[in-house]
């Protein structure tokens, strides 16, 4: 049980520090911010273990050190996941959370309708991985960039590894 709470106690760390920063100022590349963040707070929880090993907020022995550390990549890997869909709200997080804020009364559908006109969920996605350097713009054409070609690389490999077919 010790071994459970110090995890998630590591992790609610890195959790807290991220709200605090965002609320500071919000970094131009999220993403790589968050994981930056939560490798760095894991990093100094293991560093500190190291030094200080026993006390109540670090780990007895490697093995705890291993279960927290898998613990917190894994929570890691799935709050990028999640916040990805929170930072470009999709469309249907769009009118979810416009009924929600109607509460009884609700939305009509020419409400819903008139939040998504002119909002394009595409180009805003094209327009995030061009500031994330995955494309460029090369008149009407995008391209990919060398971050691009490594993504697109390793997805197209692991797809051929499981067996799927080409294609998105």
């Amino acid at each position: 049980m010790n071994t459970a709470l110090l995890a998630i106690g590591v992790f609610a760390t890195a959790f807290f520090v991220h709200l605090a920063w965002w609320r500071i100022a919000l970094p131009r590349r999220q993403t790589a911010a968050l994981l930056g963040l939560f490798c760095a707070v894991l990093f100094a929880w293991l560093t500190v273990s190291h030094v200080l090993p026993g006390r109540w907020f670090t780990a007895a022995d490697r093995w705890e050190a291993i279960h927290v550390a898998v613990f917190h990549t894994a929570c890691t890997l799935a709050y990028v996941v999640a916040y990805s869909a929170l930072e470009q709200r999709s469309p249907s997080m769009t009118m979810l959370v416009a009924v929600a804020d109607a509460g009884e009364a609700g939305c009509s559908p020419d409400e819903l309708r008139g939040l998504l006109a002119g909002v394009s969920p595409l180009e805003v996605r094209l327009d995030t991985m061009i500031h994330d350097g995955m494309i460029m713009r090369a008149g009407d054409t995008y391209r990919l960039a060398a971050k691009g070609w490594a993504w697109a690389s390793v997805f197209a490999s692991w797809r051929r590894l499981v067996g799927l077919p080409r294609g998105g």
